[in-house]
């Protein structure tokens, strides 16, 4: 550290350590008598915290000093009183949907700005332990450790993020952009309304519909924007969104994202396993000599329990959200039940089909 930063931290006194970790303080200025937060940081949030030094974003920590030292840097900001989400939610529990709208709707207006910025900046891990709630009712997000420049970049370099609230970009399948955090404020409005994450625990209602689209795991099915997902929110997003989005998701498995080699495998997967069972059913009436309208109505019974094995794992059109399966709180309880679930699909299709092959052997 150079001799004149040195002299900057000097002004500053330690009051105490903010949490378990010594490498975030509480401090005050020796002359303004101003109370500020000192973090000891690595190097690569060096570049976001010089840039927000110099920006003033409501509901963002002001930063007064970005100091180099060594392979880290040192960062004194404002400090906000306040309790974290996720100390508020932790005591209120779940939220009232009027009560969690506003919070979400408070946090949006904040991620507007940050994306809308001269350099448009993701947050990247936008979680209840990162947003402060002050004592007049405004939420300031605090930790910019994980936040990126929006990039051409076509994958993440640094993966970073928290389980549950980071979105599948996040761990090199993509770039971060505004859906990633578009995702994160789905996962908190579900966390409010229901205290658990939405793989744990769905919320329902109109509520439910926005939770589900903004936490898609392929980008290209979420709200495009903070924008969009508050039209979504107030239920005043555009007709031709949800034309469109109701158009993709009667669509198969595999033609849903119009991703052209998904939809080229879902071509040669469709094609070959119709092939598969026409030839089985060609050969199955020459060697038994069934009637025509038995090996029809046979073949039909087989594709069915081919479309209702794609569907149900594919979760064509909400199909095993809506199974009785899903209301069980167990993550593990409930994969069981959705297996259980889908070998009842087959034990009835197959015994339909013993049925039919009874008719026919009477009928020969």
């Amino acid at each position: 550290m150079s001799p004149q930063d040195k002299c900057t931290l000097s002004f500053y006194r330690d009051l105490e350590p903010m949490g378990t970790s010594d490498k975030v303080i509480l401090v005050r200025h020796i002359e303004s008598g101003r109370i500020c937060v000192r973090k000891r940081l690595s190097a690569y949030s060096r570049e976001m915290y010089r840039f927000l030094q110099g920006k003033d974003f409501a509901g963002v920590p002001h930063v007064y000093e970005c100091l180099d030292d060594d392979d880290c840097i040192v960062v004194i900001e404002e400090y906000v009183p306040g309790e974290t989400l996720r100390q508020y939610m932790d005591e209120q529990g779940p939220l009232p949907e009027p009560r969690a709208k506003h919070l979400i709707e408070a946090l949006c207006e904040i991620l507007n700005r940050l994306h809308g910025a001269d350099r448009p900046i993701v947050c990247r891990d936008l979680k209840p332990e990162n947003v402060i709630l002050t004592k007049d009712d405004k939420l300031v997000i605090i930790d910019f450790d994980a936040a990126k420049f929006v990039t051409q970049e076509k994958v993440d370099t640094v993966l970073l993020g928290t389980p549950g609230y980071a979105a599948p970009e996040q761990f090199g399948f993509a770039a971060s952009d505004e859906r990633t955090d578009v995702y994160a404020v789905g996962v908190l409005l579900n966390e409010m309304l229901t205290g658990e994450l939405p793989q744990e625990k769905m919320t329902e209602g109109k509520y439910g519909r926005v939770v589900r689209r903004s936490t898609s795991l392929d980008p290209k099915e979420r709200h495009k924007n903070i924008t969009e997902f508050l039209m979504d929110l107030n239920g005043r997003l555009k007709d031709v969104v949800a034309i469109d989005q109701s158009g993709r998701r009667l669509l198969p498995p595999g033609f849903r994202t119009k991703t052209w080699w998904k939809m080229i495998l879902a071509i040669i997967g469709y094609s070959s396993a119709i092939f598969m069972m026409i030839m089985f059913f060609i050969g199955v009436g020459n060697e038994e000599e069934k009637s025509v309208a038995y090996n029809i109505a046979l073949g039909i019974l087989w594709i069915l329990l081919f479309c209702w094995n794609v569907a149900y794992i594919s979760d064509w059109l909400g199909i095993r959200r809506k199974m009785p399966a899903q209301r069980i709180q167990s993550r593990d309880l409930r994969f069981l039940g959705h297996v259980v679930t889908l070998i009842i699909g087959y034990a009835v299709v197959l015994f339909i089909s013993i049925i039919v092959n009874l008719i026919g052997d009477i009928g020969a």
